[in-house]
């Protein structure tokens, strides 16, 4: 094990912050070089979205890559030091240009950015005992379509596998779970009613493509059924990174902000903007009073300021225990937050 695998396991890392931290992209890679330990010694870190990394330590006086503090029995005031300023700088790197995956198996986080990128809705952690079970809602109703978790093999009658697997449970229809139950990878659901849903594991026994196309049933048959459903006033959570645009200044003086249209957004939504890393809250409080405004080939919508909050109010700690784990892209407030947020704008 590399000494820098504890730092980029399971990281995402994000074009968008890569550019704004310096790096330079050549043929697909990415690369920065980063002085520390008053220049005489130089992290170089090349990294190949979504999630490859190689990482060195250059020793600049000598000209050469600098090996011993990977060296465990290597000890010394010198070794040590230069062990926790690299590991002070791969810190900040990834916490300025990565996301963490929120699940263990590639599978469960390539669905994610699948339904991220489809859908822009993003999981939620609802469960106060249970941190580490994911829902996924339909932005139109808030209704579950999908539920991750970690279960043993045995749960599903696998007495031939040993361990643990991530699933997700999907709605499907009643006539159907005859007829699909039994194929690679998907089973009864687990813990959910047996008629309508089922489980399936995320460990690639079933392709993407068919993976993708049964979530998406399974948000279909939850989907709103009325016109007014579709009506009803949404809190969105969008992301705002504060080193590649400065929207306090235009936001303040102004009072509203061209914002490209988001999928599923409409007039009269509420928008909260979440200020990025290192901020890690959510600053403004927006309407959206015009949406899909034509400019050329580009699609806007207005957002007018409602309300702003002092960065202590609304981080992003507290919007864990409200039940939004992270913020990557466009996301609904789960209705917990979304009952705080309500709140603060009686005030």
């Amino acid at each position: 094990m590399l000494f820098e695998d504890a730092f980029f396991k399971n990281q995402i890392w994000q074009q968008d912050r890569l550019v704004a931290y310096g790096f330079q992209e050549k043929d697909g890679w990415w690369t920065v070089h980063q002085p520390f330990m008053n220049g005489h010694f130089e992290a170089r870190i090349r990294v190949k979205v979504p999630n490859q990394v190689v990482a060195q330590v250059w020793d600049i006086d000598m000209d050469e890559e600098y090996h011993a503090f990977r060296i465990q029995r290597a000890v010394g005031a010198f070794v040590g030091e230069v062990r926790e300023n690299y590991a002070a700088l791969l810190h900040e790197i990834v916490q300025q240009c990565a996301e963490e995956e929120p699940f263990q198996s590639p599978q469960g986080n390539r669905l994610i950015r699948y339904i991220q990128k489809r859908f822009q809705e993003e999981p939620d952690y609802p469960f106060t005992k249970a941190p580490d079970i994911a829902t996924l809602r339909h932005a139109g109703n808030q209704k579950w379509y999908g539920l991750m978790t970690q279960v043993p093999w045995t749960v599903l009658k696998r007495t031939d596998k040993e361990g643990k697997i991530d699933i997700i449970n999907v709605k499907v229809e009643a006539d159907q779970i005859e007829d699909i139950v039994g194929r690679g990878g998907i089973y009864p659901a687990y813990h959910m009613s047996k008629k309508s849903w089922v489980s399936i594991s995320l460990d690639d026994s079933l392709s993407d493509e068919d993976l993708f196309a049964l979530v998406e049933k399974s948000r279909q048959l939850v989907a709103p059924k009325s016109a007014q459903s579709l009506t009803e006033t949404c809190y969105w959570i969008l992301p705002a990174n504060p080193a590649l645009y400065d929207i306090d200044t235009e936001l303040r003086n102004e009072g509203e902000i061209l914002w490209t249209q988001k999928p599923n957004i409409k007039r009269d939504d509420i928008v909260c903007i979440y200020m990025t890393k290192p901020i890690q809250a959510i600053r403004y409080l927006c309407r959206v009073s015009k949406a899909h405004l034509t400019e050329g080939d580009e699609v806007y919508m207005k957002l007018e300021l409602l309300r702003e909050l002092s960065d202590s109010e609304f981080p992003l700690l507290r919007m864990k225990d409200l039940g939004v784990k992270a913020v990557r892209g466009p996301r609904l407030a789960t209705p917990e937050c979304r009952k705080v947020l309500e709140s603060l704008l009686k005030e």
